[in-house]
């Protein structure tokens, strides 16, 4: 028995020729898919590489906040001190000021029982 050959039309021959291109096109789009992975992987790669820098930055960020708000605490309590001694102080000089026209006023008392006249 002799085997018989298929007789090849031109749309089955269109159709053969059709799915190898399409199969090549997979194949290249496979290819270009890997280079992208490739490419995505050492952009990964980079980001990470940014992100850790990033994260060391914050973190340096964060220890000279905290030095900043004791620095600013101390800064704080210390201008609170002066404002009270210098309150402390507005109110001696009140005492002090109405000490001395007392004092005044009674000099001045003294002075008309006694019969002094007082110059400036």
């Amino acid at each position: 028995m002799k085997k018989q050959r298929k007789k090849i039309t031109m749309d089955v021959l269109a159709g053969m020729v059709q799915r190898g291109f399409a199969e090549t096109a997979r194949r290249v789009d496979l290819v270009a898919i890997k280079k992208d992975v490739g490419v995505l992987r050492s952009d990964v790669m980079v980001l990470k590489a940014d992100v850790y820098t990033l994260k060391e930055d914050v973190a340096s960020i964060k220890t000279d906040m905290n030095s900043l708000k004791e620095d600013f605490s101390k800064l704080l309590n210390s201008l609170d001190k002066v404002a009270k001694q210098y309150a402390d102080y507005l109110e001696e000089r009140k005492v002090r000021d109405a000490e001395i026209n007392r004092l005044k006023r009674w000099v001045e008392q003294i002075a008309q029982k006694v019969g002094v006249e007082l110059v400036d």
